[in-house]
């Protein structure tokens, strides 16, 4: 290999590690980390608007949970935020690890329990073995539905686990939406009469 190469494997090399040392991990969760607590506050802000039982009217519809459980979270002193981002970490827990968090409770529990221990957003999530990418997703659509369902006092339908049929279902109905009915033969020109000839020729 000659000089120019070495020298060029080397800084590529030295690129890469730099990539994907630690501290981008942990800038990443950082990021998170403050998304997550300003969509915390913005859910006391939305609660405080609409009031505490219609709250718990939507909290409960949107993950399928009985009020009370929601009313319990809220009278341990939990904030609206701080209960609408355990839910969040406890359904994507019950997606991400069905076979130790069969259900939404055991979940909860869990995040609870790793809450109650003082720890921040990104540590219980790197104690459960996900990173905070997905459930800061999770709660901010879980806002919007929140928000959405508030407006129009409608729970949003659950939308599917698999987007590749919502993709195909959009598609379909933009394709329906657009087909245009046919369009009708045009009447035929009638023939030109032909030109009399000069008579000065």
């Amino acid at each position: 290999m000659n000089m120019k190469m070495k020298g060029f494997s080397y800084i590529m090399a030295v690129v890469l590690l730099g990539l994907f040392t630690p501290g981008n991990v942990r800038a990443q969760s950082d990021t998170d980390e403050v998304r997550l607590q300003t969509m915390q506050r913005e859910a006391e802000e939305d609660a405080s608007k609409r009031g505490q039982t219609k709250h718990v009217e939507l909290l409960s519809q949107r993950f399928q949970v009985e009020p009370s459980v929601i009313e319990e979270l809220r009278n341990s002193k939990q904030g609206w935020g701080e209960i609408t981002i355990r839910f969040a970490l406890a359904e994507h827990l019950t997606k991400t690890d069905p076979t130790n968090f069969p259900t939404l409770d055991v979940a909860l529990q869990r995040v609870g329990d790793l809450r109650n221990d003082k720890r921040g957003w990104g540590n219980i999530g790197k104690e459960l073995g996900f990173k905070l990418g997905p459930v800061v997703s999770d709660v901010k659509q879980s806002l919007q539905d929140l928000r959405r369902e508030g407006r129009t006092g409608e729970p949003k339908v659950e939308k599917a686990d698999n987007r590749g049929d919502l993709k195909r279902e959009a598609r379909l109905d933009r394709l329906e939406r657009t087909q245009r009915p046919e369009r009708p033969e045009r009447p035929q020109r009638p023939e030109r009469p032909e030109r009399p000839e000069r008579l000065g020729k």
